[in-house]
């Protein structure tokens, strides 16, 4: 193990440093504003909505690919609620 030196027996050869001086920075405090700008009003003009026809066809009127479709959607539907027990 190390011995340690006593610290009388060290002889001091460090210089003391003046002290610094501390500057005080002076705060600059925003200034208020009192002026307000007016905002234009936006004029909203309503479009009319056109309405959406409803299409209802038998299964005699519908074409080759929407008989391939339309039991698939059925199939996916089935198949969602089953993995997550809504059925």
């Amino acid at each position: 193990m190390a011995t340690r030196r006593r610290t009388s027996a060290v002889k001091s050869t460090t210089v003391r440093k003046s002290p610094k001086t501390v500057v005080k920075k002076s705060t600059v405090t925003p200034q208020s504003v009192n002026k307000v700008t007016q905002i234009e009003a936006v004029k909203v003009t309503e479009t009319p909505v056109k309405e959406e026809k409803r299409v209802t066809r038998s299964l005699k009127e519908l074409d080759g690919l929407e008989l391939i479709l339309l039991p698939l959607l059925y199939l996916e539907d089935f198949a969602k609620r089953l993995i997550n027990n809504q059925f």
